[in-house]
């Protein structure tokens, strides 16, 4: 059996909800990846910021074919408490939308090198040559 007779269509969530939910889960990366992690930052916040991302990172996959389809099963895959659950997805609801950042674009081909002012090839090789004929 082959997989394309056993899965026809992907489920990428694409109803409203479930792409609300994904935009949280990004809000919530994009948080987690912006929060200080130098000197001075308890160990405690850290793993918080971790807990954050990795909730934020269940959320995007929330009820596709291989995410978490409820919120147990959230929960458990996030490893994060039911308080710490809440907390993340009010600190979502109040943050503005992710920064969707976007490659720069491809740069213009630059001009080609012009070598007028050099030699030719045929000169470089009768000039290789001549020089091997001791002349």
């Amino acid at each position: 059996m082959k997989m394309n007779e056993i899965v026809t269509e992907a489920n990428y969530g694409d109803d409203p909800k479930t792409r609300m939910i994904a935009d949280l889960g990004r809000r919530l990366m994009d948080m987690s990846a912006k929060m200080p992690m130098g000197k001075g930052v308890s160990d405690d916040e850290i793993a918080k910021s971790n807990r954050m991302s990795a909730f934020g990172d269940a959320l995007t996959r929330f009820n596709t074919d291989f995410g978490p389809k409820n919120m147990k099963e959230l929960i458990k895959l996030a490893r994060v408490t039911p308080e710490e659950a809440m907390e993340f997805i009010e600190l979502a609801k109040k943050a503005k939308p992710a920064e969707i950042k976007v490659a720069d674009p491809e740069p213009e081909d630059e001009p080609e090198d012009d070598f007028d002012d050099g030699p030719t090839d045929d000169e470089i090789d009768a000039k290789a040559r001549a020089m091997a004929r001791g002349k």
